[in-house]
């Protein structure tokens, strides 16, 4: 396995930047025989690959290209991490991140969370019955809330506070 690069400061601001424009920072949910599983995921998408390919040298992963069914429209490239990778890109970006400081936080918050899960004594701070799922699921609600995302019931956009519902304004 090659040897990964270190950033410098510059690099970490510049692809905070990056992640702050075309990037993105989630809690993926995934469930397998009615277990549900959470993990952070950070990753950029763009019509660049120079960015995605800076990212994945200093954290590995691979950068794929998406050919648009449209000729006249351009590839798009994406890499991402998930879990502790991610979790950790995420803790060395929080410092420059302007835009999505706040979804970094809500990832840190759940990795915590998986962490203090792991071990001989996990959640020592609760009883023995705590079920730590109520909070991944709410952590995952207010990402979700965070991205404005386009999975929830079509009520209109909230944008810089003002609720836009595609209709002109009279």
């Amino acid at each position: 396995m090659a040897k990964l690069k270190e950033p410098t400061e510059l690099q970490l601001a510049y692809l905070a930047g990056v992640i702050d424009s075309d990037g993105y920072i989630t809690i993926n949910q995934s469930c397998r025989k009615g277990v549900y599983y959470h993990a952070p995921c950070i990753g950029i998408s763009g019509t660049r690959r120079q960015p995605h390919d800076l990212a994945a040298s200093f954290w590995g992963g691979k950068v794929y290209r998406y050919a648009p069914k449209n000729p006249s429209h351009r590839a798009q490239y994406q890499w991402s991490r998930q879990g502790e990778a991610a979790a950790e890109i995420v803790e060395l970006l929080f410092p420059y991140l302007l835009i999505k400081s706040d979804h970094a936080v809500t990832a840190g918050e759940l990795w915590d969370n998986i962490l203090g899960g792991k071990g001989e004594n996990p959640y020592p701070w609760f009883g023995p019955d705590y079920d730590p799922m109520p909070e991944r699921f709410d952590l995952r609600q207010q990402m979700i809330d965070l991205n404005q995302s386009r999975n929830r019931v079509r009520t209109g956009r909230l944008l810089d506070g003002v609720q836009h519902d595609g209709r002109p304004e009279a």
